[in-house]
C-alpha cells in the first residue's frame, strides 16, 4: 500500500502490512483431544502429556494439574504432590529449560482415571476463561524479566498449593489453583490484560492464607492451656 507523505505529494512511502494476529486453538479443545483421544492412548506420565501438547504443553499441564482443586473442598495428599510438580515446572520455565520433569517423577504413572474424570467435568470452566483469553498488550509479556517473574509467581502459587493445610479449611486449595490457571493461560496466550486478574487472585490467595494462619495462631495461643491439658489427659 502506497501513501503520500504529508507536504510531499510526489513522494511516497511503503506502509508495511499489518502482522497477522496470533491464533491458538482453544485450551478446552486441546485438553479434550488429549483426554478423549481414545482408550489406551491417554498419557500416563507428565512427560508424555507435555510431548503430545507440543510447544504449549507446559502451560496445558500446569492448568490440567490445577483443575482438580477448583472445588472449594481440599483434596488431602493430592494437592501436596501436584503442587510440587507445578513448582518444578514453573522453575524450569523461569530458567528457560525444556518442559520436562526428571524421570523419577515425569515418567512415573499417575492416577489418570481420577484425573481424567475431574478434568472432563472441568472443560466447561476452561471454556468460560477462553471468552477473555487472547493476545492483548503482549509486548511487555515477551520481556525476559516479565516471563521470569510470572514463572516465579507460578512457583510460589504451586508452593502454596503444596502446603500441608488440612482439607477442613475451605478455599486453601481453590484460590491457588485459580491463580495458577489464570497465570498459565495468560502466559500461554500472551494476554497482558487477563494476567492482571492472575496477579489479583495471587494477592487474594496470600491475604486469605495469612488471615487463616493468624486466626489459627491466635486460637492456639488463647487456648494453649486447655489444649495442653487435653493431650496430657490422653497420655
Amino acid at each position: 500500500m502506497i501513501r503520500p507523505i504529508s507536504g510531499h505529494p510526489y513522494m511516497s512511502r511503503r506502509v508495511p502490512p499489518a502482522k497477522p494476529s496470533v491464533i491458538h486453538p482453544p485450551l478446552s479443545e486441546d485438553i479434550r483431544q488429549v483426554l478423549m483421544s481414545g482408550p489406551g492412548t491417554l498419557p500416563m506420565t507428565l512427560n508424555e502429556l507435555m510431548q503430545r501438547t507440543h510447544g504449549r504443553g507446559i502451560f496445558l499441564v500446569i492448568i490440567l494439574l490445577s483443575l482438580p482443586f477448583i472445588a472449594p473442598i481440599g483434596l488431602a495428599g493430592l494437592s501436596n504432590v501436584l503442587g510440587c510438580v507445578i513448582m518444578l515446572l514453573g522453575l524450569r520455565l523461569a530458567l528457560g529449560l525444556p518442559p520436562r520433569l526428571p524421570r523419577f517423577m515425569g515418567d512415573r504413572p499417575l492416577p489418570t482415571q481420577r484425573l481424567e474424570k475431574i478434568a472432563r467435568g472441568s472443560v466447561r470452566f476452561l471454556q468460560v476463561i477462553e471468552k477473555w483469553v487472547r493476545p492483548r498488550q503482549t509486548e511487555w509479556m515477551s520481556w525476559s524479566s516479565a516471563r521470569r517473574g510470572n514463572a516465579l509467581l507460578l512457583v510460589f502459587m504451586g508452593f502454596l498449593l503444596a502446603l500441608p493445610i488440612p482439607p477442613i479449611i475451605l478455599f486453601s486449595n481453590t484460590l491457588p489453583s485459580y491463580a495458577i490457571i489464570l497465570l498459565a493461560a495468560s502466559m500461554m496466550e500472551e494476554d497482558g490484560v487477563l494476567i492482571w486478574f492472575g496477579y489479583g487472585m495471587s494477592l487474594a490467595t496470600v491475604i486469605y492464607l495469612v488471615v487463616v494462619a493468624d486466626v489459627i495462631v491466635r486460637f492456639f495461643v488463647k487456648y494453649y492451656d486447655r489444649i495442653l491439658h487435653f493431650f496430657q489427659s490422653w497420655l
